[in-house]
């Protein structure tokens, strides 16, 4: 008799050690991607803030590009910390009214934002049109 409950303390103590090593083994498969989530969510937060601040930029340029003396041409515009590229194309529009008048002195303000983000090429843009007498 002591040789059958030799035998079943046995088998318990390897089931028990197989339960620690499927529960250490799910763990670490959570903990991994746990880990890769929160890499995932830090990276978008990342992109996200670059873009907010890309089109902040659009916007400040076109801002001030609105009240200066405009002439048609293409431009580089020297910003920040020269990781994002911004070129300004200001070009006349040749636009009518209702009347079918042509309308004089509107010009047509593009800025476009290039970057590397992730071994990737990026890019934005953004355009207002403008009336300068």
């Amino acid at each position: 008799m002591s040789g059958s409950l030799r035998g079943n303390e046995n088998r318990k103590a390897g089931f028990v050690l197989w339960e620690i090593l499927l529960a250490l083994t799910i763990f670490c498969i959570v903990a991994l991607s746990l880990t890769t989530a929160l890499q995932r969510a830090a990276e978008t937060a990342r992109l996200l803030r670059q873009d907010s601040q890309v089109r902040h930029d659009l916007e400040s340029i076109l801002a001030e590009t609105s009240v200066t003396k405009l002439a048609p041409g293409r431009s580089e515009v020297p910003l920040g910390d020269q990781r994002v590229r911004y070129e300004r194309q200001i070009a006349a529009v040749a636009a009518k009214n209702s009347k079918g008048q042509p309308l004089d002195h509107l010009w047509r303000i593009t800025v476009r934002a290039t970057w590397q983000e992730t071994n990737q090429t990026r890019s934005s843009q953004a355009e207002l049109i403008v009336y300068q007498p």
